[in-house]
């Protein structure tokens, strides 16, 4: 019988698209990774796979043969984990990325509350404010905001959200606030990239009325934590998600600058691959955190 790392090495490698991404998955090297396919072509006397330096695909028997080994060790990972289950506990790990700004404020003693219920569990967090690709990159969860633009990925809302214009009192201080959307126009706004370039088209509504400005301001980062940063420090305006800016609010630290007009709804949401079936340790991290974020939600994070 082949062994059962060649399996977990060839299924990987259909599901990533890659040797070089399975072998990161499993912890293998590519050389590694390379071998156990070998192997496993050897032991069944076919080739599964016809591959050249940028991208693989099944022959015919590798389709059948991947279909049905799939659905194998998807079961042995579910008879597996049921054990864990019954004993409420996890093991393994949860490879995921976030927003930098929310992981650091919601996200960390989240994660610290869920690991202490489970500290078999290893956590891999990488946090950037742009999408990953979660196909190509070996990642089992992506927290997000907004909308999916992509069908092939799977998303389970958290919290409802939106973005706010917010300042400090200092700056409304010397600067004064503004009384509608357009009013932005004569203030320094801080914005931050969004798909490469700097996010400067703010959108409101208010009832039937919308509003959607054009802003400037002598500052840009790809960093949205960084940009909090600078609207603290009084320097200007920033539209950001209100999940983001809610301990600031609740604390005085900023001010909301257009409270009768509501910005881009921007849900926060848990993301998945589109393809294969989610661990249960997966599936229950996103509930706990669906459950402690609408929980905390009115008072703001840490509470």
């Amino acid at each position: 019988m082949p062994l059962l790392t060649d399996l977990q090495v060839f299924v990987q490698a259909v599901n990533l698209g890659s040797l070089s991404a399975s072998a990161r998955a499993l912890d293998k090297t590519p050389a590694a990774a390379s071998a156990s396919l070998k192997r496993l072509e050897a032991e069944l006397g076919t080739r599964l796979l016809e591959r050249n330096t940028r991208k693989l695909r099944l022959t015919p028997e590798g389709m059948i043969y991947h279909e049905q080994v799939a659905a194998g060790l998807t079961l042995l990972e579910d008879a597996q984990q049921s054990i864990h289950d019954n004993c409420c506990d996890f093991t393994g790990e949860i490879r995921l990325t976030a927003p930098i700004d929310f992981a650091r404020q919601w996200l960390r003693p989240l994660l610290n509350e869920f690991q202490t219920l489970h500290p078999k569990l290893r956590i891999i967090l990488q946090l950037e404010d742009m999408a990953r690709d979660l196909v190509g990159d070996p990642l089992d969860l992506a927290i997000r905001y907004g909308y999916l633009p992509d069908s092939t990925l799977v998303a389970r809302r958290l919290l409802d959200n939106r973005r706010i214009v917010v300042g400090s009192t200092e700056y409304f201080d010397r600067h004064g606030l503004p009384s509608q959307p357009q009013g932005l126009t004569m203030h320094n706004c801080i914005t931050y990239f969004h798909r490469g370039n700097p996010f400067r088209r703010w959108s409101f509504r208010r009832g039937k009325e919308t509003q959607t400005v054009e802003v400037r301001g002598n500052r840009t980062s790809n960093d949205g934590s960084l940009v909090r940063e600078w609207v603290l420090d009084g320097l200007g305006l920033a539209f950001k998600s209100e999940l983001d800016v809610k301990a600031d609010l609740l604390a005085g630290r900023l001010h909301n600058a257009l409270p009768n007009w509501q910005g881009d709804e921007l849900p926060l949401q848990a993301v998945y691959p589109g393809t294969g079936k989610r661990p249960h340790r997966v599936k229950a991290l996103v509930a706990f955190l669906q459950k402690r974020l609408q929980e905390q939600q009115a008072t703001g994070p840490n509470s």
